[in-house]
Parts: C-alpha cells; sequence; structure tokens
C-alpha cells in the first residue's frame, strides 16, 4: 500500500533531498537562512517532466462511465454488459491487475484507440515530480502504462522544511 508523504521513510526522505540537491534550480534554494520552502513544495507536487502516468487509487465511477464509446456496447456479450454495470456500482482501484484486467475482459484488448484503453487512460493521472522520485513499479496493461506508486498525495511545506533540514 502506498504511503502519504508524512510516512516516509528516512532513506525516502534522503532521496527526495538528494534530487533537491542535484538540481539546479532547487539546489540553490535548498540552504541557508534563505531556504524558500514554499518554492521547493511547488515545485516536488508539480506534475514530473517528463509527464509519468500514475494509476489512481479511487477512480471515479464517473471518469471509466464517460470513457468509452457506446456505439459497440450492443454488441457486447450480455454477461459482459451485466459485468460493466457491476464495474460501474462503485469507484475502482486501477493499481490492481485485475481490475485491469476486468476491463480487458469486458471491453476487448486495450489497443490504441480502443474502448479498454480509453477506460484505462481515464484510470491514470499525472504523477507529481516527488511521486516519481520516490518511484514505485510501472504497470502495463495493452498500451497503457503507468507507475503504480510508492507514495501518492502532496508534500507539505512541513515535509519540505524536514527533509530539507534533515
Amino acid at each position: 500500500m502506498a504511503k502519504t508523504p508524512s510516512e516516509l521513510s528516512l532513506a525516502q526522505r534522503q532521496a527526495i533531498k538528494a534530487a533537491i540537491l542535484a538540481d539546479p534550480v532547487l539546489g540553490p534554494k535548498a540552504s541557508g537562512t534563505g531556504t524558500d520552502f514554499a518554492f521547493i513544495t511547488d515545485a516536488l507536487n508539480a506534475d514530473a517532466s517528463p509527464v509519468t502516468l500514475a494509476w489512481i487509487t479511487a477512480v471515479p465511477v464517473e471518469n471509466a462511465d464517460d470513457a468509452p464509446s457506446y456505439s459497440t456496447f450492443d454488441s457486447l456479450a450480455a454477461g459482459k454488459r451485466d459485468s460493466w454495470g457491476f464495474f460501474l456500482a462503485r469507484s475502482r482501484d486501477f493499481t490492481r491487475a485485475k481490475v485491469r484486467t476486468w476491463i480487458t475482459d469486458i471491453w476487448g484488448n486495450a489497443t490504441a484507440g480502443s474502448n479498454a484503453e480509453a477506460i484505462l487512460r481515464a484510470g491514470t493521472e499525472n504523477a507529481s515530480r516527488a511521486e516519481v522520485i520516490i518511484g514505485g513499479t510501472t504497470r502495463t496493461t495493452g498500451t497503457v502504462s503507468a507507475l503504480d506508486r510508492t507514495m501518492i498525495g502532496d508534500l507539505s511545506l512541513n515535509d519540505v522544511n524536514r527533509i530539507c533540514t534533515e
């Protein structure tokens, strides 16, 4: 299970600090009495560059419901249509392989432009720079790859203050 930023281990906090100090923009702002904790916090909570997709742990029903084209829905077998109804009964954790397999079982292989690909993409978001630094495991279903993050969430000003001063 992914940690929140305040639950990071010393080694994970040290990894973030090393990334801060190695960065030509953040490094100079991370030491001395003029440490700009707000700037560093904002930079670490911004989307990673290059963009790194991450699986969402609680995909809202609306995201999954709005993703596919329903023009082929009538041609799905009755059991698969029923299964889609069960799928949409509550939010789903797309980090789970069984959830992603459920999607491809209903809609077919996740190929470019397919309904399965659209639904899987609806279950992703851009990871923050801090989340990418901490890492995780990249999991792929069809054409969609995303990070199953070790840490999920924004760093607080207090988190960054702790990281920079340890």
